[in-house]
C-alpha cells in the first residue's frame, strides 16, 4: 500500500504545483484538472481510511490499479509541460529570429495545439480508469462497514509524542562495560586486540561507545579513533576516517567543525593510500591509542591497513565489533568477548526504561508488559523498537495484549530471520504516512552517516510528504522525522549536540526497509557491479546506485539495463557514477543528486526537476543558468564545485517554487520593477539562501522572500567601491523569519549599518570589527543560542560584559581577536553550555563561570598559559563546590593535538 499512497500524495502535489504555476502560458483545462484532483484526494482518504480500519481485506490488486492509474496520470501531465517548456527553449535558440523561420513559427504553434488536444484525450483517459477504481472502492468499504466493528479500537501509531528516549542505553551491560575497560587498561605494553561479537542489533556499537566515551578511558588514552567498516569498505576512507580523528577530533570528539573538515580533505586529496597510512603510522608511533574498529564483516580490511598501527610498547590497543566469530580469532584477539543475549529481568528494565523513562509501569500493564519483553528473546534492538512502539501507543491492557499476540506468533514461527520479523511489528503499525519516509532510509548507504536538512530537502522533493494546509513542507517531514526518532526507527546521534545534523539507521532496520521498498516497487537501490537488475527496471520511479570499492566502475551490463529505467523520477548516487548517460532519456526526472559534472544540453532536457545537486563548470554556468527560470518546479538547487561568482539571471524572482539555493558563490540580481499593475511574485517557498556575495536586502527583497529561514552573504567594499548603505544592511532586522545568519566582511562595518532580527537562532560573523561595547546589540537577541565570531568579528582589548543579555544563548565560540580581558560572570551568560576560544591575547577566562551550573565544556586554541591556567582553575574550583560535567580541552601547539584537563594535572 505505500507505493500506492506515496503516489496519490505525489500526483495531489503535481496537481496543486501546476494550477499555482505562474508559467501561465502553458494552456490547460483548469476544470478538468480540478475534477481530476477531486478523484485523486476521494482516493487516498480511501487509502488512509482502508489502513486504519486495519481490515483484512485484500486490496493488493487494486492498489497497483491506484498506483499505476496515479503514475500514469503524472507522467501525462509533466510530459505535456515538458513538452511546452521545450518548445520555448527552441524558439529561445533562434524559432523566430527571422523572417525564413515564419513557416517553423505556424508549425510550433500547431504542435502546441495538437500536444494540448492530446493531453486533454489522455486526462480523459486516465480519468476513466480512476472512474472504474472508485467503483471497486465503494464496494470495499461496504465490506469495510461490517468489518470494522471487530478490529482493536486502540489508535495504533497515533500522532502523540513519546517521551524522549536517552543515548547508548546500557540496561544489562554494565558487567560487559567492566569487563572490557578492563582489557583495555591492562599494564601489558604489548599492542593487543579486543573483540566484541555478537549478532545484529545485540548492542555491539553501543557497548563500544560507552567505553570509548568512558571518562577513564578518555584520560588514559592519549588520542582515540573510531572507524566504521561495514561490508563494502574502502580502504582510502578507512585511513582518512583514522586520520581525522586522530589529528583534528583526537581526544575531542565533538570538536570538528566545517571548517576543519574542508580544510582536512583539501590538505589529505593530494595524498595517495600509502601516504595516509604512513601518515597515520606516524601519528600513532610515539603515543599510546585506541583505535575502534566497528562492524568489521571480513579480515580483509584488516590485511589491508594493519601494517599502519604500531606496537610501540605503550598499552596501545584495536577494539573490534564484529557479528563473525571467525572473523575475531582469525584477527588474533584471543578470546573475543561475546554479547549474550539480555535475561527476563534485564529485558524487562530495558522494555520499561524505553516506555516510560524514568516512571514506573503501571501495575495492570506490568505481566502482559514482561510477556512483550520475553518475546523479544533478550536482543535489545529489538526491545527498543518494540519500546518506541509502545511509547507511542495508548497504554491500555488490551492494546498490549494486541501487541503480546502478534509477537508470539513470530516467536513460535521458529523462522530463522526472528529478529527482522519482530522488527517488522513495528513496521507494520506505522501510519501510512510515516512509511514512504522511512522505506526512503533504504536509499542511503550501509552505516551511512545521513545529513539531516539533505534528508528533508529530499522527502520534500519526492511528493509523498502529505500536504497540510498551515504547515509548510519542511515543518511536516521534521515532524515526522522526529516521530521515526521517537519510535527508534531513525537514530539521531549526540542529541545533545546544539548543532546535530545527521541521522542514522541500524543496518537490520535498513534491510527491512531495502526488502519492503523493493516488494511495494517503492524504489530500486543497485550496484555498479551487480547483475542483478531487477526485472521491472523499467518501471522503477526511484534509483539509487552504490558502489563496493572507490575504484570500481560499471559492469557494461548493468549500464545497458539501467539506461532502460525510463519511468526512474529520482536517480541518486554518491560518487562519481556517468550519470549524464543514464538520463539522456529522463525528461521527467524530479530528483538528480550525483557528483557527475554535466553539459548545458543535458541540463536543458531536465526542466522537470524539483531537486538538483551536482558539479557545476563554467560552461555550463555560463548556458544553464541563464535559462534556468524554465525549470518550472524547482526546489531545490545546490550547485558545487565553481569558485567564480555565479550570476543569477532576473527571472529566480518568478521562480516561486524554490526553497533552496546552494552555491559556492553567487551574486543575487535585484528584483525587476513590474510594468503597470502587474503584481510581484513572491518567494513565498525561499527559506535557504547561499553563499550571496554582495547581497543587498532593499525593501523590495524583504518583500520578495518573507519566509528567509537561513542566510549566508559576504561584503568586499574594495572591489565593489560603494558605501555600506548601498547593501541596505538595516532591513535584516524585517526578515522575520530568519533563524541563521552568516556575514562576512572584508573591511570594517559601523553597528548603524546593520541591524539583526530577533528571530535569529544562530549568527556568525566574520571580519566586521566592531567595538565590544556594541556586541549589546547581538546580546538583546531574545532567541539567539550559538554565535560565532570569527576572525576579529570584534576587536578591541577589553570585553565588560552586561546582565540581562544573551538570556539564551548556549554555544559561544570567539576565533581569532585581540581581545584581552574579559569581565564576564555566569549571569551574564546564564545558559551557556559550550565556551570555544582561540584568542591568543586573551589573559584568563573570566573566574566566574566556576559557579556556572550549566557549562559543560571549555575548549582552548592558542590560548596564552595564564588563559589555561584559569581554565584548571574553574575546574578545581567548580570541583570544590561539588559541580560536576565540565570538561576542558586545550589544544598543544607543539604536538598539534588536543589534550582533556583533569584535576590534578601540573601546570
Amino acid at each position: 500500500m505505500v507505493a500506492a499512497y506515496a503516489a496519490v500524495v505525489s500526483l495531489i502535489h503535481v496537481l496543486e504545483n501546476i494550477q499555482n504555476s505562474s508559467m501561465h502560458w502553458i494552456l490547460l483545462d483548469r476544470e478538468q484538472i480540478q475534477s481530476l484532483h477531486q478523484r485523486v484526494c476521494s482516493l487516498q482518504d480511501f487509502l488512509e481510511d482502508f489502513y486504519n480500519t486495519r481490515s483484512k481485506l485484500e486490496i493488493k490488486g487494486l492498489e497497483s490499479q491506484i498506483a499505476d492509474a496515479s503514475h500514469e496520470a503524472e507522467d501525462i501531465i509533466e510530459s505535456y509541460v515538458v513538452g511546452r517548456i521545450h518548445d520555448q527553449i527552441d524558439g529561445k535558440n533562434g524559432y523566430f529570429t527571422c523572417v525564413s523561420q515564419v513557416v517553423k513559427c505556424f508549425t510550433c504553434f500547431s504542435q502546441v495545439d495538437k500536444r494540448f488536444i492530446f493531453f486533454c484525450q489522455d486526462i480523459e483517459k486516465v480519468m476513466g480508469k480512476m472512474d472504474l477504481i472508485e467503483q471497486k472502492v465503494i464496494n470495499i468499504k461496504e465490506k469495510i462497514t461490517g468489518v470494522v466493528k471487530d478490529q482493536q479500537p486502540e489508535e495504533f501509531g497515533s500522532s502523540r509524542q513519546a517521551p524522549p528516549t536517552a543515548k547508548n542505553t546500557m540496561v544489562g551491560f554494565d558487567d560487559h562495560l567492566v569487563r572490557i575497560m578492563e582489557k583495555l587498561a591492562t599494564k601489558k605494553a604489548k599492542l593487543q586486540m579486543i573483540s566484541i561479537v555478537g549478532m545484529g542489533g545485540i548492542g555491539k556499537t553501543t557497548l563500544a561507545t560507552n567505553v570509548y566515551d568512558n571518562p577513564f578511558i578518555v584520560q588514559h588514552f592519549d588520542v582515540r579513533a573510531w572507524v566504521t567498516i561495514s561490508q563494502d569498505y574502502n580502504v582510502r576512507e578507512i585511513l582518512l576516517g583514522l586520520l581525522y580523528d586522530v589529528e583534528i577530533r583526537s581526544n575531542k570528539r565533538g570538536k570538528d567543525s566545517n571548517e576543519a573538515l574542508s580544510a582536512f580533505t583539501d590538505k589529505m586529496n593530494k595524498k595517495g593510500d600509502e601516504q595516509l597510512g604512513e601518515q597515520l603510522y606516524k601519528s600513532l608511533i610515539v603515543r599510546r591509542y585506541l583505535i575502534v574498529m566497528d562492524d568489521l564483516w571480513s579480515t580483509e580490511a584488516w590485511d589491508v591497513v594493519r601494517r599502519f598501527f604500531p606496537d610501540n610498547h605503550n598499552e596501545s590497543r584495536i577494539m573490534i565489533t564484529t557479528r563473525l566469530s571467525n572473523v575475531a580469532i582469525c584477527m588474533g584477539s584471543g578470546d573475543p568477548h561475546e554479547i549474550e543475549f539480555l535475561d527476563d529481568d534485564k529485558s524487562w528494565d530495558l522494555l520499561c526504561e524505553k516506555v516510560f523513562e524514568q516512571d514506573s509501569c503501571p501495575l495492570q500493564l506490568q505481566e502482559i508488559g514482561k510477556e512483550i519483553a520475553k518475546s523479544c528473546g533478550g536482543l535489545p534492538l529489538a526491545l527498543v523498537v518494540i519500546g518506541g512502539l509502545l511509547a507511542k501507543s495508548n497504554k491500555t491492557r488490551e492494546y498490549w495484549e494486541y501487541v503480546a499476540e502478534n509477537l508470539n506468533s513470530i516467536v513460535n514461527s521458529g523462522n530463522d530471520e526472528y529478529c527482522l520479523k519482530l522488527l517488522y511489528l513495528s513496521y507494520n503499525h506505522l501510519p501510512i504516512h510515516l512509511k514512504p519516509c522511512f522505506l526512503y532510509m533504504a536509499t542511503f548507504p550501509e552505516d551511512c552517516e545521513i545529513r539531516i536538512s539533505r534528508l528533508i530537502k529530499l522527502w520534500v522533493a519526492e511528493g509523498f510528504l502529505k500536504p497540510i494546509r498551515t504547515k509548510r513542507l519542511e515543518d511536516v517531514a521534521n515532524e515526522y522525522l522526529k516521530d521515526l526518532t521517537d519510535r527508534n526507527l531513525i537514530s539521531i546521534p549526540n542529541k545533545d549536540d546544539l548543532e546535530s545534523k545527521i541521522c542514522t539507521i541500524h543496518d537490520l532496520l535498513r534491510d527491512l526497509c531495502l526488502r519492503e521498498a523493493h516488494k511495494e516497487n517503492f524504489l530500486c537501490v543497485t550496484r555498479v557491479d551487480s547483475l542483478n537488475i531487477p526485472p521491472h527496471i523499467k518501471s522503477i520511479r526511484r534509483l539509487s546506485i552504490h558502489q563496493s570499492t572507490k575504484e570500481q566502475r560499471y559492469h557494461p551490463q548493468v549500464l545497458n539495463a539501467l539506461q532502460c529505467a525510463s519511468c526512474t523520477r529520482s536517480l541518486l548516487c554518491e560518487f562519481e557514477c556517468r550519470s549524464p548517460r543514464l538520463v539522456s532519456r529522463l525528461n521527467l526526472l524530479r530528483v538528480l543528486d550525483v557528483v557527475d559534472k554535466y553539459s548545458p544540453k543535458d541540463m536543458m532536457k531536465l526542466v522537470n526537476l524539483r531537486y538538483l545537486s551536482f558539479t557545476g563548470n563554467q560552461d555550463l554556468n555560463l548556458r544553464f543558468i541563464s535559462s534556468m527560470s524554465l525549470f518550472w518546479n524547482l526546489q531545490t538547487f545546490i550547485l558545487r564545485g565553481e569558485t567564480e561568482p555565479i550570476v543569477l539571471p532576473p527571472e529566480i524572482w518568478e521562480m516561486t517554487q524554490l526553497r533552496t539555493l546552494e552555491f559556492t558563490v553567487v551574486s543575487l540580481p535585484d528584483p525587476q520593477p513590474r510594468i503597470g499593475t502587474q503584481n510581484s511574485q513572491i518567494l513565498e517557498n525561499l527559506q535557504n539562501l547561499s553563499f550571496v556575495f554582495f547581497f543587498r536586502c532593499t525593501e523590495e527583497v524583504v518583500k520578495r522572500m518573507p519566509n528567509l529561514k537561513k542566510l549566508r552573504c559576504g561584503y568586499d567594499l574594495l572591489s565593489s567601491g560603494v558605501e555600506w548603505s548601498y547593501y541596505c544592511l538595516n532591513n535584516l532586522i524585517h526578515l522575520h523569519k530568519l533563524e541563521s545568519l552568516t556575514c562576512i566582511f572584508c573591511e570594517k562595518i559601523s553597528v548603524g549599518n546593520i541591524a539583526f532580527p530577533h528571530s535569529l537562532i544562530k549568527l556568525s560573523l566574520n571580519g566586521c570589527r566592531l567595538p565590544w561595547e556594541d556586541i549589546t546589540v547581538i546580546g538583546s537577541l531574545p532567541r539567539l543560542e550559538t554565535l560565532h565570531l570569527f576572525s576579529f568579528a570584534f576587536e578591541g582589548p577589553q570585553w565588560d560584559a552586561t546582565e540581562g543579555e544573551f538570556v539564551q544563548l548556549k554555544h559561544l565560540r570567539i576565533y581569532k581577536t585581540d581581545l584581552m580581558y574579559w569581565e564576564a560572570d555566569y549571569t551574564h551568560f546564564p545558559n551557556l553550555e559550550i565556551l570555544s576560544l582561540e584568542c591568543p591575547e586573551l589573559e584568563e577566562i573570566p573566574l566566574g563561570f566556576a559557579t556556572h551550573p550549566m557549562l559543560q565544556s571549555i575548549l582552548l586554541d592558542h590560548c596564552k598559559p595564564s588563559a589555561v591556567s584559569s581554565a584548571k582553575l574553574i575546574l578545581e574550583e567548580r570541583d570544590n563546590l561539588g559541580y560536576e560535567g565540565l570538561q576542558v580541552d586545550i589544544y598543544n601547539t607543539d604536538s598539534g593535538q588536543w589534550t582533556r584537563v583533569t584535576l590534578g594535572d601540573s601546570e
